[in-house]
């Protein structure tokens, strides 16, 4: 038995109409992988995160400097070390609400039996909820607090601060993500008799994943201006300013 193919013989219209469906067919997956492509968060997404993470109002890192400066006042004598546990909440009626639990370790650094500073060591949760966003993390923090004469009697403040969590967005496009902030500072100065933060700058870095998959980093500095002010300046330029 012999089998024959025989070579179609497409008309000119055919052919026309056969290579306008490969077209279309061709971008409609191009539009379906546009669609399935994780979306990245946005620079203000995470400076919203990242000022929560500095704000005091949602037990952020001015909160620890300031309690870090308080512990030092209470805690200046040579042979000090304790570990000990805290945990706060808002006050009645506040705009942002959280609550956190820690576990600290304290030490008092001495020079020839002279006390000259204080190391704080801190792992704990925290959870807040602000008109913006809304937050469950976990933090690791180490602050280094000295007192020498040339701050004037005031605290002088390094600090690593860790803050791992899941953020969700209440403006623009409600997103949720999770997120890694750091920030790392050498400089924060806090008055020794208010224990508010006076000055000083600190790198920051946020880095994470949205709900969708899409990785984002940025990275930058807080600058504390004094008066319950400071500046974060992230990526090209954009500047936020947080108040408390």
């Amino acid at each position: 038995m012999k089998i024959y193919f025989t070579k179609p013989n497409f008309s000119k219209a055919t052919k026309l109409l056969a290579v306008s469906a490969i077209a279309v067919l061709m971008a409609s997956c191009s539009k379906n992988q546009e669609a399935v492509t994780p979306e990245t968060v946005s620079i203000d997404d995470a400076a919203d995160a990242v000022s929560q993470a500095v704000s005091p109002e949602s037990d952020g890192l001015v909160l620890l400097a300031e309690s870090s400066a308080r512990t030092a006042a209470v805690s200046s004598a040579c042979g000090i070390q304790k570990d000990t546990a805290i945990a706060g909440q808002n006050v009645a009626g506040a705009a942002v609400t959280y609550s956190y639990a820690y576990q600290q370790s304290i030490s008092v650094n001495c020079s020839a039996g002279i006390p000259g500073g204080l190391l704080v060591i801190s792992n704990g949760k925290t959870s807040y909820d602000a008109p913006r966003m809304s937050s469950n993390d976990s933090s690791h923090a180490q602050v280094d607090v000295s007192w020498k004469a040339q701050n004037g009697g005031n605290y002088l403040l390094n600090a690593t601060y860790q803050r791992t969590g899941t953020q969700i967005s209440k403006v623009r496009n409600k997103k949720s993500f999770g997120s890694t902030i750091i920030i790392t500072s050498t400089d924060i100065l806090v008055d020794k008799k208010t224990y508010q933060v006076i000055s000083g700058t600190a790198a920051i870095n946020i880095s994470g994943a949205g709900s969708g998959g899409g990785s984002f980093s940025y990275s930058g500095q807080v600058i504390f201006q004094g008066n319950k002010k400071a500046t974060v300046e992230l990526g090209n330029g954009s500047s936020y300013v947080i108040n408390w």
